[in-house]
């Protein structure tokens, strides 16, 4: 399967053509802070009130014409926290996110290198409305595996990655990626995507080089005006999350969300695995096309009164 990635790398790049127009770029980020009232029943301070960055960031991204029906394609982005700050001093430096070069050729599809979100992260902030805030099924237990946070090899934004994603062919597409990283064993992973209007539906698979096992879901999202519906399940029960060295749960996740008007929306998520689960609601309000602001509650349980947790939370994103 690497030789068939590197065959289509090879062949997008003989298809470029001297340099017809200088690159277009722009520069982009969001500036994204809550306030948390945080209660933990084991944390050493069961009631904790926290100001939080969800994934601000900056970044810069462009294409370039080449001619024939080809682009050169970029993306840098860096995560920051504005909320970090000791003596005057940012408590850690910009962290690295999605950052890769690519072409993209009409008819042939697109291909990138370096690091970038895998194949099984992309749909799970496609399936969720509260995506980077403290409320996300990802960081909430029972509702999404930690194959959709982390970095590297393994990680949701895989490393050393080669990725290609084929043409919308009446809706359908797919998605190939592989890690080029000099390891005995790369992660690699396919996805195939359905469009069409109102509805998304996908599949994900990934073969785990550090655990040597795989993991696969499936699921979709269907809206109809101001309502939509989404759905995923993960077949996870063989993977090791985390080098926990324990096997994870099949995990399910469900969001619904009905907009009040063109400004307000009702959002409602939950979550759950064979152990425990977890639910939240919030109210999200446009402010305009590019800020908005929510509150929200949400609360998990990891089942069998071990540990349960809950977060209300108010939040400010602005998006340039």
């Amino acid at each position: 399967m690497k030789k068939q990635f590197l065959a289509i790398a090879i062949a997008a790049g003989l298809t470029a053509t001297p340099l017809l127009a200088q690159a277009e770029a722009t520069v982009y980020g969001n500036v994204h802070i809550s306030i948390d009232s945080y209660d933990d029943d084991i944390a050493a301070t069961n009631e904790e009130l926290n100001m939080n960055s969800n994934t601000s960031a900056i970044g810069v991204k462009g294409k370039e014409d080449l001619g024939g029906g080809v682009s050169a394609l970029f993306k840098l982005e860096w995560q920051l926290d504005p909320t970090e700050r000791q003596n005057g001093a940012a408590q850690a430096s910009l962290i690295d996110r999605d950052q890769w070069v690519g072409l993209k050729k009409a008819g042939m599809g697109t291909v990138k290198f370096g690091t970038m979100s895998s194949n099984y992260k992309q749909m799970g902030g496609k399936v969720d409305p509260l995506y980077r805030t403290q409320l996300e099924g990802r960081g909430f237990m029972g509702m999404q595996s930690g194959l959709h946070g982390g970095a590297g090899q393994d990680g949701g934004r895989m490393t050393n990655t080669l990725q290609y994603t084929s043409p919308d062919f009446s809706g359908v597409s797919v998605v190939f990626n592989t890690t080029l990283s000099n390891s005995a064993e790369e992660t690699m992973g396919f996805g195939v995507r359905y469009k069409a209007k109102g509805i998304l539906a996908f599949f994900d698979y990934i073969d785990s080089a550090a655990f040597q096992e795989t993991a696969m879901k499936f699921g979709g999202k269907y809206t109809m005006g101001n309502m939509s519906v989404a759905l995923q399940h993960e077949l996870i029960e063989d993977l090791a999350i985390a080098g926990s060295g324990q096997a994870g749960p099949d995990q399910t996740f469900l969001a619904f969300t009905y907009g009040l008007n063109d400004n307000d929306t009702v959002i409602l998520t939950a979550g759950d695995n064979d152990i425990g689960g977890g639910l939240a609601v919030a109210f999200d309000h446009k402010l305009s096309k590019s800020t908005n602001t929510y509150v929200g509650y949400g609360s998990s349980d990891a089942g069998n009164g071990v540990q349960t947790e809950s977060d209300l939370t108010f939040g400010l994103r602005h998006k340039f």
